[in-house]
């Protein structure tokens, strides 16, 4: 078996759960799960998600929760007993984001690798995109506006999040859920960060991504959409596009698609269109874009699978 795009070896599992390397190994045997891949050499290697549910199983164990009855739990039932604690999940404080800074500043890649899947691990995409990649972004742009950080260590940063983005989203099975969503920009916006950062978060909320990847002219979103069947087009701006051009694209995207087909505008480059863009969806931050898919999704409560 190969090895997944974004794994742990056991000696790592056993530090980020707080489960011996023993337990994992006779739960193997007698549950079935967990399902580490091998390597080359035969060692064990845990996918992201596998990790992810061991934390959650552990934090309901601490609880006072049978491990024998938690193993036996499908996804949604291990969600439903662990929704009490939905509210604990720790927040990002200004001493974090400054050691994540640290690490960008410093371009220390390997560090900044380790962290990322360690917070990956302990908060959930959600959580962790929203409480430490968002933030970051910002942070990030920040210091760059003031001559804080160069180009291109701006660029690091971007190119190297996107390349850990990339790699867990390669260990999530797709659902073939709904809404449909299409994932683009409009031309001569180059930041794909953004992109992935709401394919991520739309993928562990069982939509079904659809990417187009960046600077798609608005008529070939416009063929993509009906051919792919898509229910919703999200676009993705920063900070740096132009907002006069991003609110005519927009409105040149609406004038073309089918009224039924939804577009929602997402990214801190929305945040400067200060006059509503009539049949667009703005999403200037990600917590939005859950409430928007809610909506979505009362509105069209027959169209989910």
């Amino acid at each position: 078996m190969s090895s997944p795009a974004l794994a742990l070896p056991i000696a790592s599992v056993e530090r980020e759960t707080g489960l011996s390397k023993d337990t994992l190994r006779v739960w193997e045997r007698r549950y079935g799960f967990p399902m580490p891949a091998r390597d080359p050499k035969g060692e064990r290697l845990y996918p992201l998600a596998q990790v992810q549910r061991l934390v959650q199983i552990k934090r309901l164990m601490d609880r006072g929760h049978r491990p024998g009855k938690l193993l036996l739990l499908d996804e949604a039932a291990l969600d439903a007993l662990d929704a009490p604690l939905a509210s604990e999940h720790p927040e990002t404080s200004t001493q974090q984001l400054d050691a994540w800074m640290h690490l960008v500043e410093s371009h220390d890649h390997e560090a900044m690798q380790a962290l990322f899947r360690r917070e990956l691990i302990r908060r959930g995409m959600r959580r962790f995109v929203q409480d430490i990649v968002g933030p970051l972004i910002a942070r990030v742009g920040e210091a760059w506006a003031r001559n804080q950080i160069g180009v291109f260590e701006e660029h690091l940063f971007s190119q190297h999040m996107e390349k850990l983005f990339r790699e867990a989203l390669a260990g999530i099975a797709l659902a073939e859920g709904r809404p449909r969503v299409l994932l683009t920009t409009l031309s001569g916006e180059e930041h794909t960060l953004g992109l992935l950062m709401v394919e991520a978060l739309l993928t562990v909320e069982d939509v079904y991504p659809v990417l187009l990847g960046p600077q798609t002219p608005v008529s070939e979103i416009v063929r993509a959409a009906i051919a792919k069947q898509v229910d919703v087009v999200c676009l993705s701006f920063s900070s740096v596009y132009s907002t006069s051009l991003a609110v005519q694209g927009l409105a040149d995207l609406r004038q073309a698609l089918p009224a039924s087909t939804a577009i929602w505008a997402g990214g801190y480059g929305v945040k400067g269109i200060r006059k509503p863009v009539e049949g667009v969806d703005m999403i200037p931050e990600m917590a939005d874009l859950f409430e928007r898919l809610a909506h979505w999704r009362q509105a069209h409560p027959a169209e989910e699978k």
